[in-house]
């Protein structure tokens, strides 16, 4: 079975990504649009890192990318006023719903 060749995107383009949905949903301001790139960029980027130089140890890098991604959503709470961060709340839920969602799929694909 052939599957389509996807280019995988440079950390700059999905930081630029994720800040353009945040805006998007959170009418983020010009000020607070950079701050969230700023901790995207920085979050895939060591996201990436670990990608790359995985040691081991499965659970400890399940703990580093979990401390990685809990970092930077605290970075972000901090740049966002109180209607954003409810917001910014309810996004992440339906993001993870839409993976949970994903990854079921694909074990039933599996079989």
């Amino acid at each position: 079975m052939a599957s389509a060749q996807v280019a995988k995107k440079t950390p700059e383009q999905r930081a630029a990504h994720l800040t353009k949905a945040l805006q998007k949903r959170l009418n983020l301001s010009q000020d607070q649009a950079i701050q969230v790139h700023t901790v995207f960029l920085t979050e895939v980027t060591r996201m990436d890192s670990l990608k790359s130089n995985p040691s081991n140890d499965k659970k400890a890098n399940q703990l580093n990318a979990k401390s990685i991604k809990l970092e930077a959503k605290k970075q972000i709470i901090t740049v966002l006023n109180d209607s954003q961060k409810l917001k910014f709340a309810a996004w992440e839920k339906m993001r993870k719903e839409k993976h949970k969602q994903k990854q079921a799929q694909r074990d039933a694909e599996q079989g």
